[in-house]
């Protein structure tokens, strides 16, 4: 038997907290449509830019973040495409619009309407880019998210102790019990959590008292 802690930190969607801008607009397609927190795919809910080379869009957080994620939601009405081989770069330069910051990731594709979540692994910075290189381009995006830690927030942790038979002094079976977890936890709801080991697992041998002999 072991007994076990690890730690859940919840962290928030630091995109509401900033400001948003883009080399271009498209109509009602704001730049701030994709920080509004809405999950609407059509028309007035997403942002655009107009047809250009390397079109941009770009989130000031105001402060610098350390980025542990970016969700990015595509548009649901036609053209998924258009979002294939968009750059996400984070920094603190505005150097060529911010443009020059490093790559967190590059959006392979993204299927209509779905978001998808790429891992930035604390890359620090105040702001988050998304951009496509290439001419006559077309940026869409129907929501961002930007999951991190900053001086405006508080962290929050729960630490919790469990018992398990399994040999949790086994790495690989650690890591299944927290993808257990973070399965069942996201099937509540509870999907911004990190979790992790806080100490590593202790066996513990319950003693078993042996029997008084009876007289016969």
């Amino acid at each position: 038997m072991h007994r076990n802690f690890f730690l859940m930190h919840f962290l928030e969607n630091v995109a509401v907290l900033g400001a948003a801008i883009q080399s271009s607009t498209s109509g009602v397609w704001i730049a701030e449509n994709a920080i509004d927190r809405g999950l609407q795919q059509l028309y007035t809910g997403c942002s655009s830019t107009l047809r250009q080379t390397n079109p941009w869009w770009r989130l000031d957080l105001y402060d610098i973040y350390s980025v542990n994620r970016v969700v990015i939601t595509n548009r649901n009405d036609c053209c998924a495409e258009q979002i294939n081989g968009t750059e996400i770069r984070i920094g603190n330069s505005l150097e060529n619009n911010g443009n020059n910051n490093p790559i967190c990731a590059v959006i392979p594709a993204i299927p209509a309407g779905e978001s998808y979540s790429y891992s930035c692994g604390g890359m620090e910075g105040r702001y988050v880019n998304l951009i496509i290189p290439g001419d006559m381009k077309l940026l869409t995006m129907c929501e961002v998210k930007v999951y991190g830690e900053g001086p405006c927030l508080k962290k929050t942790f729960v630490k919790i102790q469990f018992k398990s038979s399994n040999d949790l002094t086994n790495p690989t079976m650690r890591e299944n019990v927290l993808k257990q977890l973070g399965s069942a936890l996201a099937a509540r709801g509870l999907t911004d959590v990190i979790l992790h080991w806080s100490q590593t697992p202790n066996r513990v041998i319950k003693k078993v008292n042996a029997a008084n002999p009876k007289c016969h």
